[in-house]
């Protein structure tokens, strides 16, 4: 489950601190996107001072039951379970750095954008953009069967059940706030968290994540079964009416599937991932192939 937010101390005519009804999550929330804003710039502001960290956003249409758990884990019910995703992934990296296609990337970075391109990792995705994580809270992605190999992202559509309103959420995550590691650009290890910069950590000739504004987190220490679950990192949670979301976000192209996730044609690291990658499996999936 999240912890307590501070968010429930910030007061403005234009958002509210409630009790979400399905999940029983704590949640603020907002009816103007200055409201967003001010609710995001509130926390940063007043946890840089308490707790000496960032506040990165993640954007999702659901709040499943207020866990938070990496792509790995999420069908790992038992330690055993756990340490087989482990190894699974653990081959797979062995198997892809044989080949030059991550030759551009140092090594600590490269679990990390293989997340961003659809295997399963240990990472949470995160972005420090509060518009690309409402995008992210608006739409859905819609996997194919065959482990998920292609994907295509759809608008969602507000429920018409006026019993039932849809929302979108945008979770409040924090991350130690520490000096960047001088040997391995774009990270930062502290205490409880491990945060990557993948707009330092890889070239642009993988662009989705420069595309994206994106950073990802994982716990630092502990990480057996019994800490897969990241949510003790969520500080708050933004929800927004769907309707007003979409209506914020309008249509430009700069937030569209097609400048989120670039075409191998722009995004040359994608090229190569698709070309010389090994195949993937069902325990850490495959590269995503995003569809129109």
């Amino acid at each position: 489950m999240f912890p307590p937010s501070l968010l429930e101390k910030l007061k403005t005519p234009f958002g509210t601190y409630r009790r979400e009804e399905v999940g029983h999550a704590d949640v603020y929330h907002v009816s103007k996107p200055h409201a967003f804003v001010q609710a995001a710039g509130y926390l940063k502001h007043v946890l840089s001072k308490r707790n000496k960290c960032a506040v990165l956003y993640r954007g999702q249409p659901d709040l499943y039951g207020c866990h938070l758990v990496p792509t790995l884990y999420r069908s790992t019910r038992s330690q055993e379970g756990k340490s087989k995703q482990d190894h699974a992934l653990s081959a797979y990296l062995s198997a892809i750095s044989a080949k030059e296609v991550l030759k551009p990337v140092g090594e600590y970075a490269r679990e990390p954008l293989l997340q961003h391109y659809g295997i399963k990792t240990k990472w949470l995705d995160l972005v420090d953009n509060a518009w690309v994580a409402l995008w992210f809270a608006c739409h859905e992605a819609n996997p194919s069967r065959d482990l998920g190999k292609y994907v295509h992202f759809s608008r969602r559509h507000p429920s018409l059940n006026p019993r039932r309103m849809s929302y979108a959420y945008i979770l409040l995550v924090r991350a130690d706030l520490v000096p960047p590691d001088v040997e391995q650009p774009g990270l930062f290890v502290g205490p409880s968290t491990s945060l990557i910069d993948l707009r330092v950590a890889a070239p642009s000739t993988f662009l989705r994540p420069h595309a994206q504004h994106a950073l990802l987190l994982k716990r630092a220490t502990g990480l057996d079964h019994h800490h897969i679950d990241y949510s003790d990192f969520v500080v708050g949670v933004i929800r927004v009416n769907l309707v007003q979301a979409l209506d914020w976000l309008g249509s430009g192209s700069l937030l569209s599937a097609h400048s989120l996730f670039p075409p191998p044609a722009y995004d040359f690291g994608y090229h190569n991932l698709l070309e010389y990658s090994p195949t993937g499996n069902a325990a850490i999936g495959t590269i995503h192939q995003i569809c129109p």
